[in-house]
């Protein structure tokens, strides 16, 4: 029985559909989360490996099974705590794996070939220095976005061996919260490390210090443009950041009143002795373009130095008064300006983005967001009004994120919620390589000769990107969006399915797993299907995909033996013909709800 993709894709199908007639709706409409799978599951070790990382492996599994505790809530208590501090936790393996991992660049230039395996060097440059792959003159685009791709290669291998992972899920949260398409310009891709740095940097910390170095660094002011914001006159400058800062980055689309045009009729809203207009206008934004004149890159125009740092050039800075969320103080009547005259834009700048940070409809919509990832598509109303009361009251505080995140993940509703998300594809193909402890390929200069081909990782890269889900990749400023209703279709599914198969090949990713290897010899059709349901699922479900799963190995046999070829067609009695059986058992799987559902 030769696995191929068809074969995959049509047991899939078959698996679905037996799961349709046993009562499992279909993954697709909003409801189908919380209805899919009616169980309860048997602990939170479950909701630690399927929602809190990016799926259950081996070590992991062993790691939080060695949390002490005295009963099942307080070693995810312990758990918890421990993820979130990161620096506590020795990630050695995965730091010398990331420091092995040899990537492929191969282009031709001024009629010489460049064909070389190389170490992810850039991970660590500074900015300075990524700069320079920008301004050095007549070099090959795959140089230029070298540090782009490198942080993709690092990133998926640390969804797939980190032991840090409630930390990795969370810097992917913020990079999809301050979502930049990194190959959309060669200066963002060329300095792509720093971005991501500054993300690791603060995804426990502060969020206005997070907000700061994002809005300074050479990513968001090349992708949103506030690189070119100087003073105008009218509305000011370039308002593409101020927009998204406001839309996507803090307030939200929720708290835009879009139809209202003078700020005296803004609601006023009080948080302990603080009051402020409790939503923002058009005004606002243009505001707030005019505060962030003058912020800039040191890129070599106008008389400015070429370093690729963040840079105030005052002679671009309107320094007339400016208004920005101020209340009314009276209904009715405007507000005074809240930015002064003639301040600079340091101050300018600073004090705009520390006024939306520290603003409650910030607060709540970072906590509804937060909540939404970790969570619930549709969160607990009780759970977003508990974290923004965390967030608020730690606005100044260094951990001011992770004790928001603490206080969600403890809460009754985080443990008492399972199976109201869906994984999106790049979390389904990391969990599947995460459960079947995948070994990740290293690229090579040629193969057989070959010089066009080893360049496994620009392969794997090009398959996941169809599903739709593409590492730093999405389009627009939006992020990949976080509800099931967007993923769950049949295009990601189809195209993610494939990729189960796919991905072990040299022309998909060549990613090496050895499923029939790691299940316990002499295990009957039962035992095999069990193990991987506690590999896959981390635990054993009740319902009809254990037995569809039990019928598929054993193929009329008896289900308490192990599996036996058939002696007609396919197998004609060919042990390989188990072999493969046990392969796409275990990839079926990977295709049921029970395994997208987090």
């Amino acid at each position: 029985m030769e696995l191929t993709r068809r074969n995959l894709l049509e047991g899939g199908v078959a698996l679905m559909a037996g799961l349709a007639a046993a009562g499992f709706a279909a993954v697709g409409s909003p409801a189908t989360p919380a209805t899919a799978c009616q169980y309860i599951p048997p602990s939170l070790r479950t909701i630690a490996m399927r929602r809190l990382a990016f799926g259950p492996s081996p070590e992991l599994m062993a790691m939080y099974d060695a949390t002490p505790g005295a009963s099942d809530e307080e070693r995810f208590d312990n758990w918890v705590r421990q993820q979130l501090n990161p620096i506590a936790i020795d990630d050695t393996p995965c730091t010398n794996r990331i420091a092995a991992t040899q990537l492929k660049i191969r282009y031709t230039r001024n009629n010489q070939t460049v064909n070389e395996v190389r170490s992810l060097s850039w991970l660590n440059a500074a900015r300075e220095t990524l700069w320079q792959q920008r301004v050095v003159p007549d070099l090959d685009w795959s140089e230029r976005i070298r540090p782009y791709v490198e942080v993709r290669v690092a990133t998926w291998l640390r969804a797939l061996y980190s032991r840090r992972q409630l930390f990795e899920v969370l810097v992917d949260f913020w990079h999809n919260h301050f979502n930049v398409r990194a190959d959309a310009d060669s200066r963002i891709a060329a300095t792509w490390s720093d971005y991501d740095r500054i993300i690791r940097t603060h995804a426990l910390g502060n969020f206005n210090a997070m907000l700061l170095d994002v809005t300074k660094s050479v990513a968001m002011m090349y992708y949103l443009n506030n690189v070119s914001n100087k003073a105008g006159g009218g509305e000011g400058g370039n308002e593409n950041f101020a927009r998204e800062l406001f839309e996507l980055h803090t307030l939200g689309s929720d708290n835009y009143l879009k139809f209202y045009d003078q700020r005296g009729d803004i609601p006023v809203v009080e948080y302990g002795n603080e009051r402020y207009a409790s939503a923002y206008i058009d005004y606002d934004v243009y505001e707030t373009a005019r505060c962030l004149t003058g912020w800039t890159i040191a890129n070599g125009r106008d008389g400015l130095p070429n370093t690729g740092a963040f840079y105030l050039l005052e002679a671009w800075h309107d320094n007339f008064p400016k208004t920005v969320l101020a209340p009314a103080p009276l209904p009715g009547v405007p507000p005074a300006p809240n930015f002064s005259y003639n301040r600079g834009a340091q101050e300018d700048g600073e004090k705009v983005l520390r006024l939306v940070a520290r603003h409650p409809g910030t607060g709540r919509n970072l906590c509804k967001k937060l909540c939404r990832r970790l969570v619930a598509d549709d969160p607990p109303e009780s759970l977003i009004d508990r974290a923004t009361i965390v967030w608020m009251e730690h606005r100044d505080s260094p951990d001011q994120i992770r004790r928001v995140v603490e206080t969600i993940l403890l809460s009754p509703e985080a443990k008492n919620t399972f199976g109201r998300k869906v994984r999106r594809p790049l979390e389904a193909i990391w969990a599947f390589l995460r459960a079947t402890n995948a070994t990740a390929p290293n690229d090579v200069p040629s193969v057989n000769g070959d010089e066009t081909k080893g360049n496994y990782w620009q392969s794997l890269f090009w398959s996941v990107d169809q599903t739709g889900h593409r590492l730093f990749g999405w389009d627009t400023p939006t992020g990949h969006p976080e509800r099931a209703e967007y993923w769950a279709n049949t295009n990601a599914l189809t195209r993610t399915w494939s990729i189960f198969y796919t991905i072990t090949q040299s022309w998909g990713g060549n990613f090496a797993i050895d499923i029939v290897g790691q299940t316990p010899a002499s295990l009957s059709c039962v035992g095999i299907v069990d193990f991987w349901l506690q590999r896959m699922l981390s635990y054993t479900p009740s319902g009809d995909l254990r037995t569809l799963l039990i019928n598929f190995l054993a193929q009329g046999g008896d289900p308490n033996q192990p599996p036996q070829p058939l002696r007609g067609a396919p197998d004609w009695g060919s042990a390989d013909a188990v072999r493969d059986r046990i392969n796409v058992m275990v990839q079926l799987l990977a295709m049921s709800p029970e395994f997208w559902l987090r």
